[in-house]
Parts: structure tokens; C-alpha cells; sequence
């Protein structure tokens, strides 16, 4: 599992001014992701009756949860409308669900002014070019090391793992460690 590294700047050029990435995860109250290429891997299979099939990662679904207990919303923002994404959003009990726009950056605007939320209590996992307007305004911007490079440059944390493999859960448990809620996640599980 990729660790949060909470000693390094946020960005590659950080100057002294810009906030760590654990300072930028202590401020978040709202996580959203992009599905494919970040949940799953960027692959997309497609059955003989035009059926899209995706893997989740388990690990992946179990810091969606860890997070809605610990009372930070999780929401998925995908271009494509896919019934295993449904599916997937509501076994996870998923708060907001955005499917079917590419255009991202209003989707992030009106979650913001209906959650009450300034875009640095966001953060925003995605892995391609229609990601870029929702990753240059969040708090916390992250992607899997298989993003495309204009993503990886304008996150302020590439999880050294490829979509679909534990980035989200990475990045949760940054956030959960950071405003520290991870301890309450172990507890769970103590015997």
C-alpha cells in the first residue's frame, strides 16, 4: 500500500508557501473520484450485449466505507454512465453520484455550493485530460501513476500505484491518518 508521506511538499514545486500534502488532507471533508482509470483499471470491457464490465478493487471499496463512518462523504463523478458503476456507488452506499457528463468542472461547482464546501475541503482522485478542471481546483488533487502527464502535473500527489490497484484507498487513508481518524478505522478491527 502507498503511504502518505506527510514530511513532503505538496507539489514537485513547492517554494516553503505551499501546504503539505498531510496539511491539505487535514482540510478535507469530501472526497470525489473518477471511475475508470482510478477505481478501475483504464480499461473498459464490453460483453457481447454492449454491457460495460469493470473490476473495483475490494480494498478501494473498503476505504469508501472507512470514510463515510468516519463522516467524510465519498462521491464518484464519471463521464460514463455505466450500471455496474450504479451498482458498484450503491452497494458502497456512494453520497453523490455524477454520471454521464465529460464536463466536470460545473458537476464540482454545483456539489460545492449545495455541500456549503470551499474547493479546498475537496479532494479529487482522477486520471485524464477531463479530469484537469475539477484536479486544478480541489484541495487535495491526486492520481494513479498511470494518469496521463498533464494530470500527474497538475496533482499534488501521483500514488506510486496504476488505477484500480489501491489508489483510492491510498489516498483515504492519507486523509483518515492526517485528521486522525485512523486509529478509529484499526479499532474496528482490534480483537
Amino acid at each position: 500500500m502507498a503511504k502518505c508521506d506527510t514530511n513532503r511538499p505538496a507539489t514537485a514545486s513547492h517554494t516553503g508557501a505551499e501546504p503539505s500534502l498531510a496539511a491539505r488532507a487535514r482540510m478535507i471533508r469530501l472526497v470525489l473520484t473518477d471511475v475508470d482509470g482510478v477505481l478501475t483499471s483504464s480499461h473498459l470491457y464490453c460483453g457481447i450485449d454492449g454491457v460495460h464490465l469493470r473490476g473495483f478493487s475490494t480494498r478501494d471499496g473498503a476505504a469508501i466505507n472507512w470514510l463515510g463512518q468516519s463522516g467524510i462523504p465519498v462521491g464518484f463523478i464519471s463521464a460514463l454512465d455505466a450500471p455496474s458503476t450504479r451498482a458498484r456507488a450503491r452497494d458502497l452506499n456512494v453520497e453523490e453520484l455524477h454520471l454521464g457528463s465529460g464536463d466536470k468542472g460545473p458537476v464540482l461547482q454545483s456539489i460545492l455550493a449545495r455541500r456549503g464546501l470551499e474547493p479546498c475541503q475537496v479532494a479529487y482522485l482522477g486520471d485524464d485530460l477531463h479530469d484537469l478542471p475539477v484536479l486544478r481546483r480541489v484541495g487535495l488533487a491526486a492520481c494513479p501513476m498511470d494518469a496521463v502527464p498533464e494530470v500527474r502535473a497538475a496533482c499534488h500527489w501521483t500514488v506510486p500505484l496504476r488505477g484500480g490497484e489501491g489508489v483510492f484507498r491510498a489516498v483515504a487513508e492519507c486523509v483518515l491518518q492526517a485528521q486522525g481518524l485512523w486509529q478509529g478505522v484499526l479499532a474496528r478491527y482490534s480483537i
